[in-house]
C-alpha cells in the first residue's frame, strides 16, 4: 500500500520470452506424462477417484484457476487441487466425485446443498454463516491490475470513480464494497477478465495472482498492464456445510477430510507441488559470455574515464543551478514569514497526535505557555487544565479523518484577563496538522452587547402588544357601559357588532403578546380563538351549532391579521344572526388553507336558509358586506358569495 506500482513483467521471470514461455509450459508438460490423477484421460472432463460401496465425497471446484485447477486444451481438468483429491481417495479408499466448473456456480451448487465440498474457497464473513472451513492449504496474493495509461493507484480508496473488473461470486468482491467500491464489472472467470482486459473493455481488475499471472502471460500483456497495491491476502480452504448429515457410515465429514488431507506424506504433496510449480532449472555456466563480459567492462571503463571528465563539468553546472533554487526558496521561506509575521494571528502546527512541532506569531500576547514549555508536548498535556483539550483535539482528528476544514471557538484567560478566540484547523499535510488562532475577544463582546440590546428591545415590543391589548379592552369596556343608556335595540345591536370587532383585533394583539416570533401569529391558532370568543357572544344561537374548522399552521403577520380576522367576524356574526336564527341545529364549516401556489384561501359556509330572491342587490346596502369587501380589497384578495339553492352561503376569499 502507498510504494511504488510495480510493472507485472517484474514479478515474472525477465531472461528471454522463450525461457517465460517453457516456464509456463513446464506444467502442462508434466501433466500430460501421467504425474496426476493416474490415467486422467479415462476420466472424462470431470474425474471421479477410487471405486467403493460408501456412496461418493460430491467436490466442487473452480474449473479456471492455474495452476491450482483448470482445464487442458481437450477439456481435461488438471492442476494441484485435482491431484490432491486423487491422492486424498488412495489414502482414504474413499470415493470423491469431483466437479471443476464456473467459481459462482460451484458456490451457487454449495449453498443450494448440491455438493459436500467447496474447494479453492476463501473464507469470508458471509461464507463462514453456512459453512465450516478446514485450515488452510495456500496462501494467494489478491492484486489489483490496471492499464500502464493509469497511475495514481496506491491505496484501495484510489478506485472511486473506476470500474473495476472482478470475477462473480469472488471474496474480493466483499472487500472493495466494505471499502465503498461499487461500480463493479462481474465475468465468469479470470480468464474471461484477461480477454476483455486484452480487448481494452476493462482498464483496472482484481484477479487472484496465480491464474492473473498465467492468464497476462498467456494472451501476452506482460507489457500492457501493471501489478499495483495488494488488497488482502485470502488463504485456500475447503469448506462444508455446517447443518450437514453424518456420512453413510455414520462418520463425520469433517474429521474425514482432516484424517485424509493429514495422512497424505509431505512427499506426495512436494511432488504434485513440483508438478504444476514447476523447479528452478539447473544452468551451465557459458564462461563465453563472462569473457565478453570483461572485454565490454574494460572498454567501459575507459568510457567512464571519459565520461568523469564531462560530468565533473555538468556537476558544477547543475550544482550553481542547485545554489541559485535554494537563494530562491531561502527568499521565499523569507517571505512567507514576513507575511504570517504582519497578521495578527498566533499559528501553530502540529502532528496527527496533536504534538507540538512549531510555532509562529508576531503577537505573543495570544501565546498561553511559552513555545519551549509546549514543543514536543501533546495538545492534552498543555491544556488539560483549560477544558479546552478535547474541543481542540476532536477538531484535529475531523480534519485527519478528511474534513477540509474545522472552527472551534472557546475562551481562555491569557496572563489573567478573560479572551475570547475562534481557531481554524486545516491539514496541510498527512502527518502536519495547522491551527490557526485569531483574538474575538472585542466582536464576541459586541454580539453579547447586541444581544443583550435585542432581548430589551423584544421585552418593549411586547409590552406595547400588551398595552395596545388593554387598551382596545378599555374601550370595549366602555362601550359596554353605553349600553344601559340606549333604549333602541338596533343601537344596541350596532354596539354589540362595534365590540366584536375591537376583540378580534385585540386578539392579535394577545397572541402577538405571547408569540415567540413578535412579528406574526399563528393563523389555524387564531382562527380557533376568534371563534371561541364569538360563539361565547352568541351562545343562545352557537349551542345548537356544530362548527368544523380546518384551518393550517400559518403564519400571519400584522398587516393580515388584522383585517382576516375582521373578515372573519362579519361572516361568522352574520350567520349566527340570520342562518341559525330559531334553528335547533346548524353547521358552520370554516377552512382556511396554505395553497401550493402561495396563495391562502378562507371558505366559511353555513347551511342555513340562504339569501333568498334578490340578494345581490340587497347586499349592496348591506354595512357588513361593505366592510368584508373593502377589507378583502386590502389584503389583495378575490372575494366569491354563493347563495346555495336551495339552503347555504358560501363565502370564499383567495388572498
Amino acid at each position: 500500500m502507498g510504494q511504488k506500482t510495480p510493472n507485472i513483467t517484474a514479478v515474472l521471470p525477465r531472461k528471454s520470452p522463450y525461457l517465460t514461455l517453457l516456464f509456463l509450459m513446464i506444467p502442462l508438460l508434466l501433466s500430460s506424462q501421467g504425474a496426476g490423477f493416474s490415467n486422467l484421460k479415462n476420466h472424462a472432463r470431470d474425474p471421479g477417484f477410487a471405486k467403493s460401496s460408501l456412496p461418493p465425497i460430491r467436490v466442487v471446484c473452480d474449473d479456471n484457476y492455474p495452476p491450482y485447477s483448470f482445464r487442458s486444451e481437450t477439456g481435461e481438468i488438471q492442476g494441484i487441487i485435482p491431484d490432491q483429491w486423487r491422492a486424498f481417495s488412495e489414502e482414504t479408499g474413499r470415493p470423491v466425485d469431483f466437479k471443476a466448473m464456473n467459481w459462482a456456480l460451484a458456490l451457487k451448487i454449495m449453498q443450494e446443498g448440491g455438493a459436500d465440498v467447496l474447494d479453492s474457497a476463501f473464507e469470508t464473513p458471509e461464507r463462514s454463516a453456512s459453512f465450516d472451513f478446514l485450515p488452510a492449504y495456500a496462501n494467494i496474493r489478491v492484486p489489483l491490475f490496471f492499464h500502464r495509461s493509469i497511475s495514481g493507484l496506491s491505496k484501495v480508496e484510489d478506485l472511486r470513480g473506476f470500474r473495476v473488473g472482478v470475477k462473480a461470486g469472488d471474496a474480493a468482491i466483499e472487500v472493495l464494497e466494505r471499502y465503498g467500491i461499487r461500480d463493479l464489472i462481474k465475468y465468469s472467470s479470470y480468464e474471461e477478465i484477461i480477454r476483455a482486459a486484452k480487448d481494452r473493455q476493462v482498464r483496472v481488475f482484481c484477479v487472484d495472482e496465480p491464474p492473473a499471472l498465467y492468464f497476462v502471460n498467456k494472451y501476452g500483456l506482460e507489457q500492457e498492464f501493471r501489478q499495483g497495491f495488494l488488497l488482502y491476502t485470502g488463504q485456500f480452504h475447503r469448506a462444508i456445510q455446517k447443518n450437514r448429515s453424518p456420512l453413510a457410515d455414520g462418520a463425520d465429514l469433517y474429521r474425514v477430510l482432516m484424517d485424509g488431507f493429514s495422512g497424505i506424506s509431505s512427499d506426495t504433496y512436494r511432488e504434485i507441488n513440483d508438478r504444476w510449480m514447476g523447479k528452478p532449472l539447473i544452468q551451465v555456466v557459458d564462461w563465453r559470455p563472462l569473457v565478453a563480459v570483461a572485454t565490454v567492462a574494460i572498454f567501459l571503463i575507459g568510457l567512464l574515464v571519459a565520461f568523469s571528465l564531462a560530468l565533473r563539468s555538468q556537476v558544477r553546472r547543475k550544482t550553481a543551478e542547485l545554489v541559485e533554487t535554494n537563494r530562491e526558496l531561502l527568499a521565499s521561506q523569507r517571505r512567507n514569514r514576513a507575511f504570517i509575521a504582519a497578521l495578527p494571528d498566533l499559528f501553530y502546527i502540529t502532528d496527527a497526535q496533536g504534538r507540538y512541532l512549531e510555532f509562529i506569531t508576531s503577537n505573543r500576547a495570544l501565546l498561553y505557555k511559552e513555545e519551549d514549555q509546549c514543543l514536543g508536548k501533546r495538545i492534552t498535556e498543555v491544556m488539560a487544565s483549560t477544558g479546552i483539550s478535547d474541543l481542540l483535539m476532536g477538531a484535529l482528528r475531523a480534519v485527519v479523518q478528511g474534513s477540509p476544514l474545522e472552527i472551534v471557538e472557546y475562551g481562555l484567560p491569557i496572563n489573567g484577563e478573560p479572551k475570547r478566540f475562534e481557531c481554524r484547523v486545516v491539514k496541510i499535510e498527512d502527518d502536519r496538522i495547522l491551527f490557526i488562532v485569531r483574538d474575538s475577544t472585542q466582536p464576541w463582546i459586541v454580539m453579547r452587547e447586541l444581544k443583550k440590546s435585542l432581548e430589551e428591545k423584544e421585552i418593549l415590543l411586547r409590552e406595547i402588544h400588551h398595552r395596545v391589548k388593554n387598551n382596545l379592552q378599555v374601550v370595549s369596556s366602555l362601550i359596554q357601559l353605553e349600553f344601559s343608556s340606549l333604549d333602541s335595540e338596533k343601537d344596541r345591536l350596532l354596539l354589540e357588532e362595534t365590540q366584536q370587532r375591537i376583540a378580534s383585533m385585540a386578539q392579535v394583539h394577545e397572541l402577538l403578546y405571547r408569540s415567540e416570533n413578535l412579528s406574526s401569529i399563528d393563523g389555524g391558532t387564531y382562527i380557533q380563538r376568534l371563534y371561541d370568543e364569538l360563539s361565547s357572544a352568541y351562545i343562545d344561537v352557537s349551542s345548537a351549532v356544530t362548527v368544523r374548522i380546518d384551518a393550517d399552521s400559518v403564519e400571519l403577520n400584522l398587516d393580515t391579521a388584522i383585517p382576516l380576522g375582521l373578515i372573519i367576524n362579519e361572516i361568522v356574526t352574520n350567520a349566527f344572526k340570520y342562518a341559525f336564527l330559531g334553528r335547533r341545529e346548524g353547521t358552520l364549516d370554516i377552512i382556511f388553507k396554505q395553497q401550493a401556489d402561495g396563495f391562502r384561501s378562507l371558505t366559511i359556509a353555513d347551511d342555513g336558509p340562504g339569501l333568498g330572491e334578490g340578494w345581490e342587490d340587497r347586499l349592496t346596502d348591506s354595512l357588513g358586506i361593505t366592510l368584508i369587501r373593502s377589507l378583502s380589497e386590502q389584503l389583495r384578495g378575490k372575494l366569491t358569495i354563493e347563495n346555495g339553492s336551495p339552503r347555504g352561503v358560501r363565502i370564499r376569499l383567495v388572498f
